[in-house]
């Protein structure tokens, strides 16, 4: 059955206004002046500029927000707001690409490297653009196409950051001769320092050329002795290439480290790792202890000193210490799976302590991890697959990904300061869209208002009045409701709400909110079908078909009444009369398909029944 269009004729409430003082924060920001400026204009009536200024705040607006939480390590809030961002300036490529390196933080390489390969297609000699697919490529291993976008990054470019990518892009691609070449490139270009020869050292460690990693590291210390993280290098360096039988000259470097930098956590840590492994218990729990209140979110140390209280039959500071070391694991797959052990040492423990089901449980998880652990580590070299050597994190320039919370509760306060403004202008923007007829993107632009501040004043109002406007009316049912509810008397949204409910096929409730209706709502044709019909839909029958024939003698042009009738007579039994109500029908209506094909069931019915079949009527196919 063909339903007859809702035409109930309304726009948008006149009420939402520019207010009077903006309450965005800073007094000479260039938001604050967007902001401003965008009131100013709507006020004035120049609605062109006011969108061009509404659109201009909020696009800076949820920028600095996605930002914000990017640095503050929340990648998955950071890309909602740069989706938001994007449809308010679509041919900014470096938002594009911010929206690609926060997915690439959020390990969602897939959506990273759309949105990179987006921006690249846009501009295709854009430097930052190679380098960001380039990255993304290397992520994902595909390291001859990513070499190739770091090359092109290079040449436009030529950047200490894109040669580095670069020569990493080789390392990965078992050419360090290239790398080599590279690296001394860049070493003539931007000088001969201990701290580049300390970058040189940890691509070479971090890409299995140990060896080469500890030249560097030798080279960095010979420069400058006191270079923070150049011992640290060196010992790590050492236990990539030769695991425990590097413990004593690694031992000394971490010492050499802490000597001059006595708070360094991967120092402290691999000295902790490496007593444990010796079982000297005690001073393991030094180390890992001091290590642990230095960077308290990080699970490596609970797990270490998870497994020295367990050697030490302190089965409660153990558990205690695994479950947190699990806990403040995001990313399984960190350091090579190493959560896989956390889980199975709990599991034994809790067997220990006879919680034989919570054992099953962590053991599982344990076997599930260990596997995923060998699948990714499938091809990789043998030396950097030994236990020794998985535990080695080689100091990193790249930004550390773990959430912060004490950067997160200034970004939500932040938040919350612009989350009003923010509100106010889409909620503006989606004023003037009304205004034009463009329901659709009004919608939008309610819909967002309501994610800021869903009490802003009108906002269901509007925004359910848009989106059924715009035949959006799964979108609208919700904005609807929440206003009928504070407004039982608007006969106008409550039509628009039933109506809404109808064409979702939602009956039983369309019908429940039309009902108050029922006695004005014959002087609405449109409206009395789609109450009429979800009666019989929703159950009352008799009700429904009463009100349907009163509406057919009234209204007897209206195909979609004589539809609506035969469908209830044949779903009831009354086959004669359903195969007349349908003819009238399709009569009406030529192209409604719903009733020839259930007018031609309903006469092999009949034919089968051997009724009589109502003259005229074509035969049955």
């Amino acid at each position: 059955m063909k339903a007859i269009l809702v035409l109930l004729a309304f726009g948008i409430s006149a009420g939402v206004s520019a207010q009077v003082a903006s309450p965005v924060p800073g007094a000479q920001d260039t938001l604050k002046n967007h902001y401003d400026a965008a009131l100013n204009a709507q006020s004035a009536g120049d609605l062109e500029q006011a969108v061009l200024e509404y659109r201009a705040f909020l696009s800076e607006a949820l920028h600095r927000l996605a930002d914000r939480r990017a640095r503050a390590g929340d990648f998955a809030e950071a890309s909602k707001f740069l989706e938001q961002t994007l449809p308010l300036a679509p041919d900014d490529s470096n938002l594009r690409l911010d929206y690609a390196e926060t997915f690439r933080g959020a390990n969602d390489l897939v959506n990273a490297q759309t949105a990179a390969e987006t921006a690249l297609q846009a501009d295709p000699q854009n430097a930052r653009a190679n380098f960001v697919l380039g990255e993304i490529l290397l992520r994902r291993d595909d390291n001859e196409r990513a070499k190739d976008r770091l090359e092109a990054a290079v040449q436009y470019d030529s950047t200490f950051e894109h040669g580095y990518a670069l020569a990493t892009a080789y390392l990965k691609l078992k050419d360090p001769d290239h790398a080599k070449t590279i690296f001394e490139e860049m070493r003539a270009g931007f000088g001969d320092t201990a701290v580049i020869h300390m970058e040189f050292g940890r691509a070479f460690a971090e890409a299995g050329y140990p060896e080469h990693g500890i030249d560097e590291f030798k080279k960095a210390i010979a420069k400058d002795d006191k270079l923070p993280g150049a011992h640290y290098s060196l010992g790590a360096a050492y236990l990539v290439g030769l695991a425990d039988a590097a413990y004593p000259v690694a031992s000394e470097e971490f010492h050499k480290e802490l000597k001059n930098h006595p708070d360094d956590v991967l120092s402290l840590y691999q000295l902790g790792y490496i007593v444990l492994s010796q079982h000297k218990l005690k001073e393991a729990e030094d180390y890992l202890g001091r290590a642990g209140t230095l960077d308290p979110t990080n699970p490596d140390m609970p797990l270490s000193l998870g497994q020295a209280y367990a050697e030490e039959n302190r089965l409660a500071e153990a558990e205690v210490s695994l479950r947190k070391s699990i806990a403040l694991t995001r990313d399984v797959s960190r350091n090579h799976y190493q959560v896989q052990r956390a889980h199975y040492l709990l599991g034994r423990l809790l067997l220990q302590t006879g919680r034989s089901e919570e054992a099953k449980g962590e053991l599982k998880i344990s076997e599930q991890l260990l596997k995923q652990s060998v699948s990714a580590n499938q091809g990789q070299e043998a030396g950097m697959l030994n236990d020794v050597a998985q535990k080695v994190q080689m100091r990193s320039a790249e930004p550390v990904h773990a959430m912060d919370p004490e950067a997160l509760k200034q970004v939500e306060a932040y938040e919350k300061q612009l989350s009003l403004p923010i509100a106010d202008a889409y909620n503006n923007l989606g004023a003037i869209a009304a205004g034009r007829n463009e329901f659709l993107s009004a919608a939008e632009y309610f819909r967002h208002a309501a994610f800021w501040n869903p009490s802003t004043d009108g906002l269901d109002y509007n925004w359910g009045r848009a989106a059924f406007s715009a035949n959006q009316y799964q979108q609208a049912i919700a904005p609807l409701s929440r206003y009928l509810q504070s407004h039982p008397k608007d006969t106008l949204i409550r039509s628009a709400l039933g109506s809404s409910l109808f064409r979702v096929e939602k009956y039983s409730e369309a019908a429940e909110v039309l009902k108050p209706l029922e006695v004005q709502i014959g002087s609405n044709p449109r409206l009395d079908y789609i109450y009429s019909v979800s009666l019989v839909k929703s159950g009352a029958f008799s009700a429904g078909v009463v009100r349907l024939q009163v509406l057919e003698q009234a209204t007897p042009w209206l195909a979609d009444v004589h539809a609506a009738l035969g469908e209830a007579y044949a779903q009831h039994g009354d086959d004669a009369m359903a195969v007349r109500e349908l003819r009238v029908a399709i009569e009406l209506n030529p192209a409604d398909a719903n009733s020839k094909q259930l007018l031609a069931l309903t006469l092999v019915k009949l034919q089968q029944n051997k009724k009589e079949v109502p003259p005229g009527s074509p035969p049955a196919k």
